[in-house]
């Protein structure tokens, strides 16, 4: 198979069980109707909405930085299962205050989920911040043959069809539909996943050196260490300069200039992945190109990183190098080009603590944490989010037990849930592992916890830390 797998440590794990399935419709999925009328059970009026952790004159602050709007947005679908991711990014944007705003972007919605994900989105979510916006668009999943007839569903084409959508609807992008321009082309965009969770806010700087990681082979080549057009940064993927190796000619056109892309070329400033961050005028360049070409990337690779490597080829069709940066990312415990080595210098025996409530200030943290793998220490601590209840900020469910402060120290190997044996873990990466337990562990609870004191009735939130994430997967396997 065409180079297949050879990147799958970010992706293939996270997303092979996210209800893909290439001859059809994604199979298991519930009504999200069904699960945001769950939460408006709790009986709750807007009136009584809960309160932000923002003062409305930090909110208005918030508006710019610097003179700079900023646009953090995400792509979903209408399944439950990304939902409670979405309301962590919206939870951990109000939390780190990230400037500008925040749109989640939904694809496919029928009329009576729409309607139930906007009633939502207005009582359960609006009051965090009058900058945070609920952006609908039609379903762009389905998979067509040459002749037009649908023969598959592959929801990884609601990102570029998504931004598209975004940036010409989204009132505050100032689209001018005659002339394809923008009112505001200068404004930032970046695109992150749904489930990354921002442990401190993203802009366009990249000069403070004591936050900001870029690989030994690229610091000769910076392009920039600040986001403007003509320049886009992303975070560094390992993607290498495979896309080279597709029918370009089919993709992008026999004159494409993403045939021109040297091989160093397409190592150094190509193999980005999200968070992407660019001006609007650069993005809808992007758009453009991503949308039209992920259709016959998919057709030579039906596979889930299709859109990615569509990505990386209107990039270069485009002549839009990226700036890649290291830094911006930590998920994949062990892996080079991401965050870990700001990580790698918080002491073991402060880890956990720290990872609960991070301090910039005392030790750089990433810009977001992605939660697409599996993160163990021991046996007892745990985090997938493949098991984590639809439901787990309903009134009556319970909180998550969390790790206790020194778990770094306290085990020197990994035997995540159903694993028959264990595997062994060197310090660095029984760090690098108790981070994301111990960091992924309270932010869940602390989104629990702001949704129940704004949703559920005075004493009928369960605020008891009594379930693993560990037993999750032992009780599905028991099922």
């Amino acid at each position: 198979v065409l180079f297949r797998g050879f990147a799958s440590e970010h992706y293939n794990k996270s997303r092979s069980e996210e209800h893909y399935h290439e001859g059809g419709a994604k199979s298991g999925r519930h009504h999200v109707s069904r699960v945001i009328l769950d939460h408006q059970s709790n009986k709750v009026s807007p009136s009584t909405a809960g309160k932000s952790m923002l003062s409305p004159e930090e909110d208005e602050e918030l508006e710019y930085e610097n003179g700079q709007r900023y646009h953090v947005i995400f792509s979903t679908d209408c399944s439950p299962y990304q939902h409670w991711q979405s309301y962590l990014v919206y939870f951990t944007a109000m939390k780190v205050r990230q400037p500008g705003h925040v749109t989640r972007i939904v694809s496919g919605c029928d009329p009576q989920e729409a309607e139930a994900m906007t009633t939502w989105f207005n009582e359960k979510v609006q009051f965090m911040s009058k900058r945070f916006h609920l952006h609908l668009t039609p379903k762009f999943s389905e998979v067509k043959d040459e002749t037009g007839k649908v023969i598959g569903d592959y929801k990884f084409f609601n990102k570029p069809h998504g931004l598209k959508h975004w940036l010409e609807k989204f009132e505050l992008t100032g689209f001018q539909k005659d002339t394809a321009t923008f009112d505001h082309a200068d404004d930032i965009v970046i695109l992150i996943d749904p489930d990354m969770a921002l442990m401190r806010p993203i802009t366009k700087d990249f000069s403070n050196e004591r936050e900001t990681l870029i690989s030994s082979r690229r610091k000769a080549h910076v392009l920039s260490t600040e986001v403007k057009r003509g320049i886009p940064f992303a975070q560094t993927y390992g993607l290498g300069a495979q896309w080279e190796k597709f029918d370009l000619d089919k993709i992008a056109g026999k004159d494409s200039p993403a045939k021109d892309v040297t091989r160093q070329e397409g190592q150094l400033y190509f193999p980005a992945g999200p968070p992407y961050i660019g001006t609007v005028y650069d993005m809808y360049q992007i758009a453009l190109k991503w949308s039209e070409f992920v259709p016959h990337v998919h057709a030579q690779y039906p596979y889930l990183l299709a859109e990615m490597y569509a990505y990386c080829i209107a990039a270069a069709h485009l002549g839009l190098k990226h700036q890649l940066i290291d830094s911006l990312m930590a998920s994949n415990v062990g892996t080079g080009g991401e965050a870990w080595p700001l990580v790698d210098k918080i002491p073991p025996e402060e880890m956990c603590e720290f990872a609960k409530s991070p301090d910039h200030s005392k030790y750089a943290l990433p810009s977001v944490i992605h939660m697409c793998q599996r993160y163990c220490v021991g046996e007892d601590w745990f985090f997938g989010k493949r098991r984590i209840p639809h439901d787990i900020y309903e009134c009556e469910t319970p909180l998550f037990e969390e790790p206790p402060n020194n778990l770094a120290v306290l085990h020197d190997f990994k035997r995540p849930p159903n694993a028959k044996e264990r595997k062994p873990l060197t310090p660095k990466t029984a760090n690098q592992e108790a981070f994301m337990v111990c960091a992924t562990t309270r932010l869940l609870n602390e989104a629990s916890i702001f949704y129940k004191n704004a949703a559920c009735e005075p004493g009928k939130a369960n605020m008891e830390r009594s379930r693993k994430v560990a037993d999750l997967f032992l009780e599905r396997e028991k099922k």
